[in-house]
């Protein structure tokens, strides 16, 4: 499987959402497999919160880490690249090579930072729009999420259905929630309050690594189910030794969290995470249609939406809403709910069960 990684340059203005404008802009992106003469077997993979466009590790691959989906796109598998060109851009706002607050400002020659304007998740998607555009292609085969990439799908499903003929949403909403809102709060103020966050201009300084830090922990309680908590670390002590009665982490799950403090702040951009968080926050698809039959009314779409019971973000009752908003714009629609200790992050963590659905799927859209 050959793999193209690309930079998207656009140099007309994208207007936003918020009224004001990207006087230009660069996405991210990389190709898999090859487009056919007729154009028509291209399918977007939109990428989740912290992900990239990195979704498979091809042949001749620049960066040899694994792809964050790697068991769902290859030759053979259910994104099949001996049949399909799979397509993969870093979200607008992000910070794997993406325009976003980590970016240099044109004018100043420095860091957006907070000037970076806020984007949201329709802002993202018609970056997309003008990316297919660049590469040919009018119509996708099929566009692709979970989680954020989930909003995302689902924002090309109302928004531009004429440009697409199957979609799959994986543990999504169709509005945010307000436990998603606190949720998003407390992880962007754990940042934001750390001394070296510097009103979002720390870059060539101390990072703030203590609140990223704190934001990778909570979140980790967030994402991580409560069975596989107690599966993977119960309450073993570090070592096997006995209690040592002191405010150092003892137990193994607490050593795991700090763990994955110390590693935070070189994963992701902290100013990213508040930007893309904020796009969740401001995510509601009912807000622009007056009765929920409006939102999916246009196009002539199909539609695999996948559920974990166990997923306490985005739980089936809200997966099922969407499902009854498609059914009640005349889209025909299937809706499977999948057991996973996984939670949220089953699909890419434990994805037999989400690909198994997916590869019957895109075999009945040939």
């Amino acid at each position: 499987m050959n793999s193209c990684p690309e930079k998207f340059k656009c140099s007309q203005p994208l207007l936003l959402e918020s009224g004001k404008a990207l006087e230009s802009f660069e996405l991210a992106y990389e190709t898999f497999g090859a487009l056919n003469p007729s154009r028509d077997n291209a399918i977007l993979i939109c990428h989740g919160l912290t992900s990239d466009s990195h979704v498979a590790n091809g042949a001749g691959d620049e960066n040899t880490k694994p792809g964050w989906w790697d068991a769902a796109v290859g030759p053979g598998k259910p994104f099949d690249t001996t049949k399909y060109l799979v397509v993969c851009s870093n979200v607008l706002g992000g910070c794997s090579g993406s325009s976003g607050p980590s970016s240099l400002d044109p004018v100043s020659n420095s860091h957006f930072g907070l000037k970076f304007p806020i984007v949201t998740v329709t802002d993202m998607v018609n970056a997309q729009c003008l990316l297919a555009d660049s590469l040919g292609i009018e119509v996708f085969h099929a566009v692709v999420g979970g989680c954020l990439g989930g909003f995302q799908t689902l924002e090309w499903m109302s928004s531009h259905p004429e440009r697409i003929r199957n979609a799959i949403v994986i543990s999504a909403t169709m509005k945010t929630t307000t436990h998603n809102l606190g949720l998003w709060e407390v992880i962007r103020q754990a940042i934001m309050r750390d001394p070296n966050y510097n009103d979002g201009q720390y870059y060539g300084k101390k990072m703030p690594v203590s609140g990223m830090g704190l934001a990778q922990m909570f979140g980790m309680m967030v994402w991580m189910d409560r069975k596989v908590m107690s599966q993977r670390f119960g309450l073993k002590i570090v070592d096997g030794q006995e209690p040592k009665f002191s405010l150092e982490p003892e137990f193994e799950f607490q050593l795991f969290l700090h763990k994955i403090a110390e590693r935070a702040a070189s994963r992701f951009d902290p100013n990213s995470l508040i930007y893309l968080t904020k796009a969740m926050d401001y995510f509601d698809l009912t807000r622009k249609f007056k009765t929920i039959s409006d939102v999916f009314s246009k196009g002539n779409f199909r539609t695999l939406l996948i559920g974990y019971s166990t997923d306490w973000r985005y739980p089936p009752d809200e997966m099922r809403e969407v499902s009854q908003a498609l059914t009640a714009g005349n889209k025909p629609n299937d809706f499977r709910i999948l057991d996973s200790n996984f939670g949220h992050g089953a699909f890419i963590y434990d994805s037999h069960g989400a690909l198994d659905e997916i590869r019957k799927f895109m075999q009945s859209s040939e």
